[in-house]
């Protein structure tokens, strides 16, 4: 494994793993919700020219502060609205805090090997990869606490008394940019790690640092807070009551989920590395010599994940901090088992990876041959994608099984399994969840028609999003269920702005004397298409229904 630290390899590492990141990010379609929300907010944002107040389908939108959205419209507006523009804030972020698990590990071990591991570890995670090409605000959160974290533990080591102010001043500017990008929690997890760990090395001291990271907090985030208060003086009490207090206590929580939930997100956030974590692990907490690190990197990975765990409301892309210090972690105990050929631990990683692999595979082949179920999740026409699915999951058998084969030779071919994932998942998947979660692509083909349409209108929020983000406008309208923009439109009053299903049938006669009208429907699954005014043409496409209506004088 030698031959993996030398200049040629980290080379095309580093060209591998960009081009992994940033070909998915420019190719694949919008998400829904999510990345066709955040994507169009920034729109919104850079065509109003208004930096302060979010809107989204030109309704107040509060669920997240600023920061955020800064960051995807100042991408659009060096890359234009492209697919790649929308993701480059959370593909940097990630390259970023990379970086930064090198710093924090060269800090920790002083050895290049262990923080150049740790590093591809952190960048070839399934769920770190796979949330930074998808555009979602936690990628750049966890930067600013990944920057949070570091500089605090900069701070604590060093003797040098610049050293030491010029952390603590970056512990606040991480702060202060972690609340502009998703509110309070940088404050909590910020306290559940730095406090314990002064109390373990009775260095309580340092909290007379605690005003400079006040003032550099302040003078991050307080400019902006003020102007939008002034703005939109109910913003702070919405994001604070619901987004904070109702997300994390209340019974009825967005996402609620069990406290055992994020588990088997990080067993499978570990991948492929996941078979080593139980040998590295022992082997970082036996060398007497870094326990200091190894426990900062333990309060780094528990209290956090206990805070998620806890609250009500739970997402995947909640506990991205935690992959940091496992990151660390990996890649110390990776140097120390290669260096002692202890190579039965890569063995068993390879086991874990050819077992990972071959059910995924076989599970594909079985679905799609239609004996898991009565309906299989590819049509008779998509045999490629459906070959293509089960070869990548074959791939990463494959690997596990080179690992078992030659461990010493297994550095490759595992990290190469995500990667493969990665890049050709967009072809290898099946067109009902194309049509479900990548509406704008149907949009995209029908946009032409569209754009004749005097009002348009979308059976949910996430194709309303993706509508409004297609067709470069705000006005479109909801049919049916509100979803998140509940708050907006009562703040707004937009009577006509969501209709619900007596109210269309109402609606569309008068709307009709002005215009052609276009409704965009998702229909469930399981359940029969609703019956609807008859329209002049309908087009259908698996679930998604596009009824137009001709304008009548």
């Amino acid at each position: 494994m030698n031959s993996f630290f030398q200049a040629g390899s980290k080379r095309l590492f580093l060209f591998l793993i960009t081009c992994a990141y940033l070909l998915p990010a420019w190719h694949r379609g919008l998400w829904v919700p999510d990345e066709s929300r955040y994507a169009e907010i920034s729109r919104e944002m850079i065509q109003r020219g208004d930096w302060v107040v979010p809107h989204l389908l030109g309704l107040l939108y509060f669920e997240k502060p600023i920061a955020g959205y800064w960051l995807n419209s100042l991408s659009m507006l060096l890359f234009g609205e492209t697919h790649l523009a929308v993701r480059m804030a959370s593909v940097v972020s990630a390259w970023l805090s990379a970086w930064l698990v090198f710093v924090v590990s060269t800090e920790m071990f002083r050895s290049q090997r262990k923080a150049w591991l740790a590093s591809v570890c952190y960048l070839t995670g399934l769920l770190v990869y796979g949330i930074a090409t998808y555009s979602v605000i936690d990628s750049m959160l966890a930067l600013w606490l990944n920057l949070m974290l570091v500089a605090f533990y900069i701070g604590v080591q060093t003797e040098r008394a610049r050293t030491r102010l010029l952390s603590y001043a970056v512990v606040g500017l991480a702060v202060g940019m972690a609340f502009l990008t998703k509110g309070f929690l940088a404050f909590v997890v910020l306290a559940l790690v730095a406090l314990p760990y002064l109390v373990y090395r009775r260095r309580l001291a340092d909290l007379r640092y605690l005003g400079l990271v006040l003032l550099c907090i302040l003078l991050v985030s307080l400019p902006w807070s003020l102007v939008v208060a002034q703005r939109a003086p109910d913003f702070w009490h919405y994001f604070f009551w619901v987004e904070h207090v109702q997300r994390f206590a209340a019974d009825n929580a967005q996402h609620k989920a069990p406290f055992w939930y994020y588990l088997p997100y990080l067993l499978l956030g570990l991948l492929p590395w996941l078979g080593l974590a139980p040998a590295t692990f022992k082997r970082a907490w036996q060398d007497v010599s870094i326990r200091p690190a190894v426990v900062y990197l333990l309060l780094w990975l528990l209290l956090p994940l206990l805070l998620f765990s806890i609250a009500k409301g739970k997402l995947p892309t909640y506990i991205l901090p935690c992959f940091t210090p496992l990151a660390v972690l990996l890649g110390y105990g990776l140097d120390e088992l290669q260096q002692q050929q202890a190579w039965r631990f890569f063995r068993a990683n390879g086991w874990c990876n050819l077992v990972f692999g071959t059910v995924l595979a076989l599970g594909l082949v079985l679905l799609g041959l239609g004996y898991l179920g009565a309906n299989t999740i590819y049509a008779p026409t998509e045999h490629l994608a459906w070959a293509l699915g089960a070869g990548i999951f074959l791939y990463w058998a494959w690997a596990g099984w080179m690992a078992i084969r030659q461990p010493q030779r297994s550095m490759w071919p595992t990290l190469l399994a995500p990667l493969i994932l990665g890049t050709l998942f967009d072809w290898a998947m099946p067109a009902t969840l194309v049509s479900s979660k990548m509406p704008e692509i149907f949009i995209s083909q029908h946009q032409p028609l569209l754009r004749q349409a005097r009002y348009v209108l979308a059976s949910n929020d996430g194709m309303a999003y993706s509508l409004a983000w297609r067709l470069g406008r705000d006005d479109i309208q909801i049919y049916g269920k509100q979803g998140e923009l509940s708050y907006g439109l009562e703040a707004s009053g937009a009577v006509d702005k969501a209709l619900s299903r007596e109210d269309f049938k109402r609606w569309l006669p008068v709307a009709r004397r002005q215009g052609d009208v276009a409704l965009l429907v998702q229909t469930d699954a399981d359940q029969p298409p609703e019956i609807l005014p008859d329209a002049d043409q309908v087009i259908t496409q698996n679930r998604l229904i596009l009824r137009y209506y001709r304008a009548q004088p």
